[in-house]
Order: structure tokens, then sequence, then C-alpha cells
């Protein structure tokens, strides 16, 4: 059987989103193999606290509390940005890219904020950023516009614009619910950001 050459990821960020895409990860990481031809792995994840509350387990062998460790570690390949936010997630994303490491995020704000900033030092330091997690709620939209319609013209795309923003908007049609009592819960279930 021929040996298959090992990507390894790095994490920032293990909360709720975070610990869900480790466990995804790990449980399919055989799948992937085969699909990919390639192992992929996370061997070290970024955390706020050991001991936070998340859905599934990450191993506290692979835990640091310094994001540094993470993104400076020659063993990491690419880096995924779980964060959320613009401020720390930005430097954290900048210096990654600086590395010449490629960074996938799912973060909307952090695009939304700082989107040319961030794609230029791609370019740069000749790495990609990889963004389809943030858009359509994960749906893999922009790959197959841009690559599979790309003798189409659009004049309107419509979709969701993320998977909080579908339950908190559904809630407040449905239920005439307000907005903050509806992102409370969302918080408070681990739908939305703190």
């Amino acid at each position: 059987m021929k040996k298959l050459h090992q990507v390894n990821l790095g994490m920032l960020g293990g909360g709720t989103v975070g610990s869900g895409v480790y466990h995804a990860l790990e449980k399919n990481a055989r799948l992937m193999a085969s699909r990919l031809g390639v192992r992929v792995g996370i061997v070290k994840v970024a955390v706020k606290a050991f001991d936070e509350p998340r859905p599934y387990p990450i191993p506290t062998a692979v835990m640091t509390l310094n994001w540094q460790e993470v993104v400076n570690d020659p063993n990491v390949h690419a880096v995924i940005e779980l964060v959320g936010g613009t401020t720390i997630a930005r430097t954290m994303v900048l210096a990654a890219l600086k590395l010449g490491k490629p960074v996938i995020t799912a973060n909307k704000a952090l695009l939304a904020a700082y989107g040319p900033e961030l794609f230029a030092a791609a370019r740069r330091y000749r790495t990609n950023l990889y963004y389809e997690a943030s858009v359509a709620g994960g749906i893999p939209i922009i790959k197959v516009v841009r690559e599979s319609l790309v003798g189409n013209r659009f004049e309107r795309i419509y979709g969701i614009v993320n998977g909080t923003c579908n339950y908190i908007l559904t809630r407040m049609k449905r239920e005439g619910a307000d907005f903050a009592d509806v992102l409370a819960d969302a918080q408070a279930a681990g739908f939305a950001e703190a």
C-alpha cells in the first residue's frame, strides 16, 4: 500500500465551531484520505481555556493557550482560523500568511472589515486565503461559480447568509420575536458568538 502524504493543520479557536471541525476531521479522516490522496489532521489547536465548554472534546495534548505556537510551528502546513471577531483574528491570519501558510477561515466579519488587506497579503506571500466556509452557510458555492459556471451571467443569487442569520431571521419571522431576544437565545445555544 502506498504511504500517503500527511498535511498537518493548526487550528485557531476550539469552541463550538472549532471542536465541531476537529470532530468532523477526526471522524472522516479515512474517507477524506481516500478521496484526497493525502492524510489531513489537526496537530495543534489554540484555545482560550483548556476547560471551556465545547460540544466535542479536543485532546489536551494538542491544545495550547498561545496562538503563536500554532502559527509558528514548522510542522503546521496550513492554519484554520475560527476565533471570530476582527482584532486578534486579523493579527493571527496575517502572521500565518506572512509565513506562507494557507489560511482557511469562516470569519465573515474579518473578511468584511479586512478582506482586501488579507487577500493582498496572501498574494504578497504567495499563499492562499480560503473563505468558502464563511459564505452561504458553508455551502461550496464560490468554487462552483468561479470554475463551473464561468460562462454564465447572474443577476441575483439568493441563499443563506449563514446558519446564525438563518436561525435568527426564521425565528423572528415565524414568532414575531425581537432580534435581541432571539440573538440571546442563539448565543445561549452556542449558535452565535458571544
